[in-house]
């Protein structure tokens, strides 16, 4: 892992480009770069998104995307081999351990089975004659009608007529849909101070990128990329082709885009 981000600083610093200048090119926040570049990639939500940010990086210091992400593939996949050799070995010692046999206790005697089978005869006869003296010699109390109160229950402690205070509830983050149909959905995110918007791709298609007027991108994306936009009061996205496209608006996912064959325009505001 460390390696990748080696090669990626490596070739950043000889051309004289900083972080920021790539978090401008590749509109990838610098958190996720600074990641990139110590090979920690616990940042990211899932490998897609590790992947999209590795093609965008090495395309921006001129290096090829698909070596960097064979990298990537090689580095994660010894690690999913050795667990799984380590299960088959706990499987198979588990399977050749050796069964140690039990010792066999000698049965008891005969004349100790007959003394307990007595034992446990005389000792239920006396249980059942106890019982049932018992049951002849119960005298029913007769029901006065009063209702039992238990003095000590039925003190009560004098109520505090204060007014607990009450917490006000906090905002919570909600995203509502303002209206939608077959060419425009509009979004209201509010209860957030900042707007954070992925866009993960399954397939080839052309997307338009606005944010608060200003024209952010015009490209066609590729399966594997993907685009992370930072805060906005208003975004405006065009997609070409929307089943291709996985859209999430601070942590929530739209699937309103799945059923969709046509260009759509989704807009995207934040609650001031």
């Amino acid at each position: 892992m460390k390696e990748i981000g080696n090669l990626l600083r490596k070739a950043r610093e000889e051309k004289g480009i900083s972080l920021d200048d790539i978090s401008k090119e590749t509109k990838i926040q610098k958190k996720y770069l600074n990641s990139l570049e110590e090979g920690d990639f616990s940042l990211f939500p899932g490998r897609v998104y590790v992947k999209g940010a590795l093609r965008n990086y090495a395309e921006a210091v001129g290096l090829d995307p698909a070596e960097f992400i064979s990298l990537y593939e090689e580095s994660v996949k010894p690690k999913k081999v050795s667990e799984e050799k380590n299960q088959s070995k706990e499987v198979k010692d588990k399977k050749t351990s050796p069964v140690i046999g039990k010792e066999k206790k000698p049965l008891l005697p005969v004349s100790a089975l007959v003394w307990i089978i007595l034992l446990a005869i005389i000792a239920s006869g006396s249980i059942w004659y106890r019982y049932h003296q018992v049951y002849k010699g119960e005298v029913k109390i007769p029901y006065s009608g009063e209702k039992y109160v238990d003095e000590e229950e039925n003190d009560e402690k004098p109520v505090d007529s204060k007014v607990l205070p009450v917490d006000e509830p906090q905002n919570t983050k909600k995203l509502t849909k303002i209206s939608g149909d077959n060419l425009e959905i509009s979004f209201l995110l509010s209860g957030v101070e900042q707007k954070e918007i992925i866009l993960t791709f399954t397939g080839n298609c052309w997307t338009r990128i606005e944010q608060d007027g200003r024209l952010v991108e015009e490209k066609t994306y590729r399966s594997g990329d993907y685009k992370n936009l930072g805060d906005s009061t208003e975004t405006r996205l065009r997609l070409g082709y929307p089943p291709a496209a996985m859209l999430k608006v601070n942590g929530f996912e739209v699937t309103d885009l799945n059923h969709l064959t046509n260009p759509i325009n989704i807009i995207i505001r934040k609650e001031r």
